[in-house]
């Protein structure tokens, strides 16, 4: 066979064998002066790259000189629609007749069916049963006049290659895609079809295929190859005449905004849906919906509701020529578009196409049900099913669909068969070295970065020198999920006004070099980071519009040079992070050709990330890599000094307590040593203390005549910053250590309970007529109300 790679792909994935393909003569060309004559062009046929001829037979089985072509790079009509196909110019429509069919089309007895598409009426006649195919779903018939209204009159009549098929006494079926309920130029299509076959005594019944996977449009060789024959022949026995469609209208004002806003969305390729959702207009191309600015849906609707007034005034006009002279009054004119009108059709237009507001990205819309829409990804060529991409499994391609609601899809098209990205694991290999948990960790982040899943709740941070591969990564990124799905905010712009206005309807948004200005306020910064990584409702302002409370679809990547110094006392925000480390630069050794190098192996990259995705979603949660580990620390430190102080200086266990004040004034010295400014009040403190750690009590004991208050669970460390080997086997203030006789200081026993971490003159102060002294007869009722000292403390007491 004379077919290109691709071309056979196409063919095959319409379940047609080569046998099939042979006998129908399909075959591939890439010259562009023989498509132009193909074609019958004047000129411009290298424009559609290589394209898949098909040509057409007669019933007798001889060749029309006819041929459609399905072009690499298809042609948009003058609204905007991909012309699949091309038809040979100057020449009227053909049917295509499969060879199969070719000798059933003078016998009557013979059921027929009629579809829509060669490769369709190709994979019904593989399977036995006879089939004719239209070039479109109006293609049954000639070319019909215009009227001075510019619609088309006159009868319809079959076109001339359908002449020769013996239409008396036969049952013709027609079996348009699934879409054919939801669009009334098909029904009406269909209608007039069987009208026609009737007026030639054919008797005519109707198929409605079901959606296909995820709700997605199918036709009839879509439906054989999930179904099989049997399945279709099923359908075929339940088949149903046709159903005038319902072609009621209100009498409407020409100029009524309701009127107006149905006939532009009416107008609107099919393909194309425009839809109103929190405060935008949307339309879907390329897998995804996206926003339409105002400017350009105000000049849209501007234009046709121009040319629907200047349709409405050749219609008048032309009744008005008809009336008598005597009563002909003053000639119709064209209705002005003025500004209240088109706010009015706007208006009308967001309750004609409106989306709920309770409608989150990503979700299954119109009905339509599928797949978890968080492990969908819309790429060029279908809708990937990542789990059944990552398994390997034949069917995780489905075509896209309006009906699934999202605002992401990738540019560039799945291929299971593309190459191992050699450059790019070279590049991984030379930033991380052996650090293969860092490279399986970034893997398992594009994947989760191509998902539309935000249920991880956490933050992908970066830190690494200059020119140490950051930037590459974050290209690679966005390069795989598409410019459109990209933001790229800086830390300081999340704490404006309108700072997260730039997110909505992004699915990542990387902060390429995160740095904070003294003038920024980092703790409006914390708040929105962990709204956001945290699936919370956060409302959202926008200049010029109402705000919009949403849950941000967006998963953040922080790329930085140094750790960012975040404020929060509770160590929320440090624990959202996973952190990777690099630590090579490549400053003065930079690869200017890298990226274009790294680019042609995106789809490559992707089929890497799926392996990632396996590995993700079996374990349920992400992994901080060894070499990132210190720098979580590290966070957590400059995120909360207070979390910082008690590791150093402090001791938790639930039968520690300590002074307020004491532990109070060992903060203030530890601010001083640490070169801290402002250690803040002791209330500050406090607050900043419970947040750090929640589980910290509150008592009052009695000691020395009165009552003092102190924290329980916590303590000092006695004699600075020992280590928890030194602090259970040698150091002589524990319990353990002064029971054996190995050390023994006076006051061990409120050491043991962190009542107090007494200063020199203290201990040299207690003596047994003291207060403070376990032997003072008071010291029973100061005991008594410690809790947690009824156990083994005050037994060894």
């Amino acid at each position: 066979m004379n077919l290109l790679p691709q071309h056979a792909a196409d063919l095959r994935a319409s379940g047609l064998t080569d046998e099939t393909i042979a006998a129908a003569g399909i075959r591939s060309e890439s010259d562009p002066d023989v498509i132009r004559k193909l074609l019958n062009w004047k000129g411009g046929a290298a424009k559609l790259g290589p394209c898949m001829v098909i040509p057409h037979f007669g019933p007798n089985g001889a060749p029309t000189g006819y041929h459609i072509l399905k072009p690499e790079r298809p042609l948009t009509d003058n609204k905007g629609r991909v012309r699949k196909y091309e038809c040979v110019k100057g020449r009227e429509t053909e049917a295509y007749f499969p060879p199969g069919t070719r000798a059933a089309l003078a016998d009557p007895t013979i059921p027929l069916l009629v579809t829509e598409g060669a490769k369709k009426a190709l994979a019904t006649d593989q399977v036995g049963l006879a089939c004719v195919a239209l070039a479109g779903v109006f293609g049954f018939q000639q070319k019909r006049p215009k009227g001075t209204d510019g619609k088309a009159t006159g009868p319809r009549k079959l076109i001339e290659s359908l002449t020769p098929v013996v239409w008396k006494g036969r049952t013709v079926t027609i079996i348009y895609d699934s879409d054919a309920t939801t669009n009334k130029n098909v029904l009406w299509a269909e209608w007039h079809l069987s009208q026609v076959l009737r007026a030639q005594d054919a008797r005519v019944n109707v198929v409605r295929l079901p959606a296909g996977a995820n709700g997605a449009k199918q036709g009839l060789d879509d439906f054989i190859v999930v179904n099989g024959a049997d399945a279709l022949k099923a359908l075929i026995a339940g088949a149903k005449p046709p159903v005038r469609p319902n072609s009621d209208e209100p009498n409407d004002d020409p100029a009524n905004p309701h009127r107006l806003a149905a006939g532009f969305l009416a107008s609107r390729p099919i393909d194309q849906p425009i839809r109103f959702h929190r405060g935008e207009f949307l339309r879907y191309s390329e897998g995804a919906y996206r926003e339409i600015p105002d400017t350009d849906m105000r000049g849209e609707l501007t234009c046709w509701v121009r040319e629907e007034f200047v349709r409405q005034n050749a219609k008048a006009v032309t009744e008005w020529e008809a009336i008598a002279d005597e009563k002909k009054g003053k000639k119709p004119t064209v209705r002005p578009v003025t500004v209240r009108l088109l706010s009015d059709v706007l208006q009308a237009l967001r309750g004609v196409s409106l989306l709920s507001a309770s409608t989150h990205s990503p979700a299954w819309i119109n009905g339509a049900t599928g797949s978890n829409p968080a492990g969908l990804l819309p790429v060029k060529n279908g809708l990937l099913d990542l789990a059944a991409a990552a398994a390997g499994r034949p069917d995780c391609l489905s075509p896209n669909t309006p009906n699934f609601f999202t605002a992401t899809a990738a540019p560039f098209d799945y291929d299971p068969t593309a190459p191992e990205p050699k450059e790019w694991l070279k590049l991984l290999h030379e930033i991380w070295d052996a650090d293969q948990e860092s490279i399986d960790a970034l893997c398992e982040w594009f994947a989760y970065l191509l998902s539309l899943d935000t249920r991880l709740q956490k933050i992908l941070l970066i830190v690494g020198p200059k020119r140490s591969g950051k930037g590459t990564i974050a290209r690679v990124l966005r390069a795989l999920i598409g410019f459109l799905n990209f933001a790229g905010p800086t830390l300081g712009s999340l704490s404006t006004n309108f700072g997260l206005s730039p997110l909505l309807g992004k699915s990542v948004a990387v902060v390429s070099d995160a740095r904070l200005s003294g003038r920024t306020d980092s703790s409006i910064v914390t708040e929105r980071l962990l709204s956001i990584s945290g699936e919370d409702c956060i409302t959202v302002d926008r200049k010029h519009r109402d705000p919009v409370t949403i849950k941000l679809p967006t998963r953040l990547v922080i790329m930085t040079n140094e750790l960012p110094k975040l404020g929060d006392s509770s160590g929320a925000l440090a624990g959202r992070f996973i952190i990777l480390r690099m630590t090579r630069s490549w400053f003065g050794k930079e690869d200017a050709g890298l990226f274009d190098r790294l680019e042609k192996e995106l789809p490559g990259i992707l089929l890497w990330a799926l392996k990632g995705w396996s590995r993700l979603t079996a374990r349920g949660r992400f992994f901080q890599p060894a070499s990132g580990a210190v720098l979580v620390e590290s966070m957590e430190d400059i995120a909360s000094p207070v979390n910082m102080f008690v590791k150093e200086k402090c001791r938790l266990a639930p039968g520690l307590q300590v002074e307020k004040s004491e532990l109070y004034s060992a903060w203030r010295q530890w601010c001083d040593a640490k070169g801290r400014k402002e250690p803040g009040t002791e209330p500050m403190f406090a607050r900043d203390l419970r947040a750090a750690f929640s589980g910290l009590g509150d008592a009052r004991p009695r000691a020395g005549g009165g009552r003092i208050n102190v924290y329980i669970g916590i303590g000092m460390r006695p004699f600075g910053d020992l280590s928890e080997e030194e602090e259970v086997n040698g150091h002589p203030d524990h319990p353990d250590q002064r029971e054996s006789g190995q050390g023994g200081h006076p006051d061990q026993a409120l050491h043991a309970c962190g009542v107090k971490n007494r200063s020199e003159d203290t201990y040299r102060a207690t003596v047994s007529g003291h207060p403070d002294h376990p032997d003072h007869p008071d010291q029973a009722d100061l005991l008594s109300d410690i809790p947690g000292f009824l156990g083994g403390e005050r037994g060894r007491l």
